[in-house]
């Protein structure tokens, strides 16, 4: 009865201070948009700039043009979906590209030189001579440029290759590891934007713990012999809910910009109800060291943005290997338990994983939580009950 009663308690205070429960509830669904807007729900195109200096040639077939059918080849590489991978646009001045390629508002200058069609020309044929390099401008330390590069020699090559019947040394087959459907960009960070709906709860379950602390009412809960057990599982209840919800608006804002997966809904809820829970053992930890809701709302913001950063919530980070274990490597960021729930998400929506290939996942899950709540409730009531 005590739990029952403590848990409505909890539930009336959640409600009457709405405006952090609702900053919980949406902040998943705007970041969904947000990054639907910004990807624009589609794969990533790279901008290509081509300084075209080729002269066509006559040829047996006729007029050949290498340079201009080698933006043609360009300008068609699709991905799987059918969109294009290149926005092709042919400059003639290569330091107005050059300026371009320092703003990043292009990825990669392509020069053509004007001996191009005559070289390949030759190779078609005499069968000798080589063709002359295109020569590529970019940023090395934009990603983007050597994305770009990568596949732009590989157009090159194969249009080279069926023209001048040239076969290539090595056959290479793609193999998808996504079973049913290719994956766009914003696909890849959905997983990612449905953690961060669960971290939200980070607040919500911090300030439920030490509003008792900050108007002094842990006295009164102690004299009612209210049980820790009960005390911390009314809590971890009311926020698990409030969790659910936000993950739930979170996933129908994804579904409603066009996400698609054919995943378990049954494990990917099981998976948000253990993450809800390891956070809410966070938040305990959170807790133990601050004493005001206005602590919370300044202090509180460091281990939330820890949270978001080391769980690869917004991008990837470098791999520090603490360990391997049954073949699984267990990183430092991994100590967080949200971190171990972007994999799974990733596993369980884009690439249908059962049960099976998430028991690394899941356990890692159980252990930090059963962890982290133990410190927590430890630290907690030495700081803020065994005083009294």
């Amino acid at each position: 009865m005590r739990f029952l009663a403590y848990l409505q308690k909890t539930f009336k205070e959640n409600v009457r201070e709405w405006k952090i429960t609702v900053l919980a509830l949406v902040f998943g669904p705007f970041f969904v948009y947000m990054m639907y807007a910004y990807f624009g729900g589609a794969s990533v195109r790279y901008m290509l700039l081509v300084v075209n200096h080729d002269q066509p040639v006559p040829a047996a077939s006729g007029r050949l043009s290498a340079g201009d059918d080698l933006l043609a080849q360009w300008r068609a590489a699709k991905y799987p979906d059918g969109k294009a991978f290149f926005q092709v646009k042919a400059i003639a001045d290569a330091e107005a590209g050059a300026r371009e390629l320092r703003d990043r508002s292009a990825d990669l200058m392509l020069l053509i030189p004007p001996e191009f069609s005559l070289r390949l020309r030759e190779c078609m044929e005499k069968k000798e001579g080589a063709v002359p390099r295109l020569t590529n401008y970019g940023d090395h330390s934009n990603v983007r440029f050597t994305v770009a590069t990568a596949f732009a020699d590989y157009v090159t090559y194969a249009y080279i290759s069926e023209m001048a019947k040239i076969t290539m040394p090595l056959q290479v087959e793609f193999q998808p590891i996504a079973a049913g459907r290719g994956v766009s960009e914003f696909d890849l960070y959905v997983p990612a934007l449905l953690v961060l709906a669960i971290i939200m709860v980070l607040f919500t379950a911090a300030a439920s713990l030490i509003k008792e602390v900050d108007k002094g009412t842990i006295s009164r809960l102690i004299l009612s012999r209210l049980t820790a057990f009960e005390f911390l599982g009314a809590i971890a209840a009311n926020q698990v809910l409030i969790s659910m919800a936000s993950l739930g608006l979170t996933y129908l804002a994804a579904l409603h910009v066009g996400y698609r997966s054919a995943g378990s809904p049954a494990l990917f809820l099981l998976v948000g109800a253990l993450s809800s829970l390891a956070v809410v053992a966070i938040s305990l930890l959170v807790a133990a060291f601050i004493r005001t809701i206005f602590e919370l709302l300044t202090v509180g913001v460091f281990p939330f943005f820890v949270l978001m950063f080391f769980s690869e919530s917004m991008f990837p980070l470098p791999r520090l290997t603490l360990f391997r274990l049954a073949g699984h490597a267990f990183y430092a960021n991994d100590l967080l338990p949200t971190a171990l729930t972007v994999k799974a998400f990733n596993k369980i929506l884009n690439f249908r994983a059962g049960l099976g290939d998430l028991a690394f996942e899941l356990g890692g899950i159980v252990v930090l939580t059963v962890l982290y709540f133990f410190l927590g409730a430890w630290l907690f009531h030495r700081r803020h009950v065994r005083v009294r």
